[in-house]
Formats: structure tokens, sequence, C-alpha cells
């Protein structure tokens, strides 16, 4: 290399360097900067976390894949692909309302939904239409709005129940100062379809003692399975529950009805066999404010057994035009007089 050759460092020296600055004056040394040794473990474990947690990522991403591969897969070759689109469209109509349709890949979900939950031969499960889900909910509230406490004699008060909803629970709440002044209640559960299980759970509280079980969910799950049990004092000491039901009694009503038949020993029940829905539903909310409910739990008495089906037998069987409500206050009546309750 011939002297007047340069360096290849030197001129990129010189032309960072000021016009002013020779580049003898710029120390080319590389600056050794020393990490503390506690530091550098700290470090080390962020970056091994990180690469665990980006695996771990990858790894669930391929998963996802791998077990949707098939719907995926049928999806985009019907949605997007199937050249009979009249044939999608009969199909669609039949499944999606005319003012929700959007497109094959977009309702594609939902039209599945809706197939595969008619053929379960399962009243109680299948798709909400946006409007269906905001009307079920209007119509909740309206019927729990129609909830009452009756003063049926000095010492006798009559609480109907429509549903057990939020708002028929406050409303319970609301006036049980009320009723608790009454020495005998009569509970109207006829025509309650039931509700929410928390609600039922809320009000059977009220009257049986802290810790009593209430119901007992089951699901395939065992992990989700559990036991419901009162966390509260009983508010209420009646001398005499008198329960009227019906064929129309369902559901949640069903299990108010079995936990105080089981916890109190002054409850008699009036009326019909009741309409036996011994299982509960869940609601999932999905896009488009459409929502999926499906049947997943028995619902179970406090001694485990279940009245799907079969219903619960009144004490004292009475149609509609036996005057359920006279039949209640002859009874209490007779009680008063020291008669012995029906077994």
């Amino acid at each position: 290399m011939s002297n007047d050759a340069k360096d290849p460092l030197t001129e990129v020296l010189t032309e960072i360097a000021p016009d002013n600055t020779s580049t003898e004056e710029i120390n080319t040394t590389e600056e050794v900067v020393y990490i503390p040794a506690k530091k550098m473990r700290k470090l080390k474990r962020r970056y091994r976390f990180f690469q665990i947690g980006f695996l771990f990522l990858v790894a669930l991403f391929g998963f996802t894949i791998y077990a949707n591969y098939d719907y995926w897969l049928f999806k985009t070759l019907i949605a997007n692909n199937y050249i009979l689109t009249d044939n999608l469209e009969e199909l669609f109509a039949t499944h999606i309302r005319e003012e929700n349709r959007q497109s094959f890949r977009r309702d594609f979900d939902r039209v599945v939904i809706s197939v595969f939950t008619g053929h379960l031969h399962d009243r109680y499960t299948y798709l909400y239409s946006p409007q269906e889900h905001v009307a079920v909910r209007e119509r909740e509230a309206a019927i729990a709005r129609t909830a009452s406490v009756t003063s049926l004699s000095d010492d006798t008060v009559m609480l109907f129940v429509p549903n057990l909803s939020r708002i028929a629970r406050d409303f319970v709440l609301d006036n049980r100062e009320t009723m608790a002044g009454y020495s005998n209640l009569v509970l109207d559960l006829r025509g309650n379809s039931g509700g929410w299980l928390v609600d039922f759970h809320r009000i059977a509280e009220l009257f049986v003692p802290r810790g009593s079980v209430l119901s007992i969910e089951e699901t395939r799950l065992p992990l989700f399975t559990r036991t419901i049990t009162s966390s509260n004092d009983p508010y209420f000491d009646f001398e005499n529950i008198i329960i009227l039901q019906n064929r129309r009694t369902a559901s949640a009503a069903e299990g108010l009805i079995l936990a105080l038949q089981y916890h109190l020993p002054n409850v008699i029940t009036i009326g019909e066999n009741t309409f036996g829905k011994g299982i509960g539903q869940v609601t999932m909310p999905l896009t488009g404010r459409y929502a999926v409910r499906a049947t997943v739990l028995l619902v179970n008495g406090p001694d485990g057994s279940n009245i799907h089906i079969t219903g619960i037998e009144p004490d004292i069987p009475a149609g509609p035009d036996d005057y359920p409500v006279d039949l209640a206050l002859a009874l209490i009546e007779e009680m008063g007089q020291g008669t012995t309750m029906p077994s």
C-alpha cells in the first residue's frame, strides 16, 4: 500500500469531523460499558420470559389454526366459493332476518349456529337475533312489574311473584318490611315461568337459615359444578307459608319451591303439578348484537333430586276453578285452630 492511500476509517472521520478539527483529535478507541452482574441476570430473566411468552403465543396460534382448520376451510369454501348462490340465499333467508342480512361470509357463523341448535330438539337452545334479544329483556321487565303485595286478612299477606328477575327480586326486597308484619304468607307463583337463578337464590335467602343449600348446579365439567348455599340470615319468620302453583310454574320458580319445602316445615303447596324444568341456560353475546342461549346446567334441588319433566306435585291439588287463594285462607284458619298440616 502506498503512503498516499487513505485509511477508510480516516476518510469517514474526516467527513463527520468539523472543519476545524483534525482526524488526529478524534478518539477511535471503543468505550467498554460494564453491566453489574445482578442487573445482567435480571435482563436475562426478562429475555427468557419474553422468549417463553412468544413461543407460547406461537404455539397457541398454531393450535387454534389446527383445531379450527376444518371449519375455516368449509366456511371459505361455501361462503366465498359455492356457486349455487340461490340455494345460499334461501338458506340464509330462513335463519337471518332480512334487515339483519350482511353478506354470506359475515352471516355464515350465525346461520351455522341457528341450523345446529334447531336440530338439537331443545326449545331452550337457540340463536337470538338483535331484535329478539331486546324484546325478551323488555318483556321480562314488563312482566316483573306486575309483582304485587296484597293484604288478605289481618294476619295474612299474599306476595305475587310473576318471574324471577332483578326487578321482581328488588320488589320483594323493597316490600319485605311490610310483609314481615304478617304472621302468614301466601306466595303466588302461578304462571311464574322462572328466570335468573341468582334472583331465586336471593329471594330464598330471605326465608331459610344461613348455610342452607338452595340448589345444586351440575355441569358436564366438574370444575363448574357447584352447590349454592344461603349466605345471609333469614329475614322472614312466618308461621305458615302457602305456595300457589300451576302447570306454568317452572324453572327457577320450581327451584324456589324446592328450597322452601326442603328447609322449612311450615310450607304447603296448593294447585297443579308444576311444569317440570330442571335445567338451566346461559346466554352469551355474539358479534353484531346477536346472542346464543344454550342449556348447560342441571339444576337440582337441595337434596340432589331433579324435577325435569316430572315437575312438583302439590300437597293439595286444586285447579283454577277451585279458588286456590280461598283454599289457602281456609287452610291457614284451620291451622290456626290447631289442625294438623298436610304431610
